[in-house]
């Protein structure tokens, strides 16, 4: 008899599977710059904030990753009435995710590259590059990654099982 993956039985209120911590987490690290441009507003130093935000760099790379606070927010309105734009975004996840990393891996690459001596920053930097990797392995070799991205609740007007 086959081992059922009890993964599968985590639901939420919408007969969908939930969203699991592990996927949160690599959406967070996907966006790590925004995350430390929210830090650095949130600790009041506005200075930093500007510097950080205004850099062309900073800028491009913020640019880059908005599309998996896009993600982020499309796993957070996961409910029937959510409009297609969400639908669209979440059945695209794990392309989202993988170019991001990929993006995330170009600009580290060229950031090494131009590094004349590499310390902690920037042994830090390359392991935050193997973490990019590990997370677009990870996302394209489960398959319960890939259900919890195909699943979306049905659109409250239409009715039926969930898509």
């Amino acid at each position: 008899m086959a081992e059922m993956d009890e993964r599968y039985l985590n639901v939420n209120r919408f007969g969908v599977l939930s969203i699991p911590g592990p996927l949160w987490l690599a959406m967070a690290f996907l966006g790590r710059h925004w995350l430390l441009l929210i830090i650095t507003l949130a600790s009041r130093r506005s200075p930093d904030a500007i510097q950080l935000a205004s850099s062309s760099l900073s800028a491009a790379v913020l640019l880059l990753e908005a599309p998996v606070l896009a993600l982020a927010y499309a796993g957070f309105s996961r409910h029937p009435s959510a409009g297609a734009i969400l639908r669209f975004i979440w059945r695209n996840g794990r392309v989202i995710l993988a170019t991001t990393a990929v993006i995330n891996l170009g600009v580290l690459g060229w950031f090494l590259w131009h590094a004349d001596v590499w310390r902690r920053p920037e042994l830090f930097l390359a392991s935050c590059g193997l973490l990019d990797i590990a997370i677009v392995y990870g996302i394209y070799k489960s398959a319960y990654i890939k259900q919890v991205f195909m699943e979306f609740p049905v659109a409250a007007e239409s009715g039926g099982t969930p898509s």
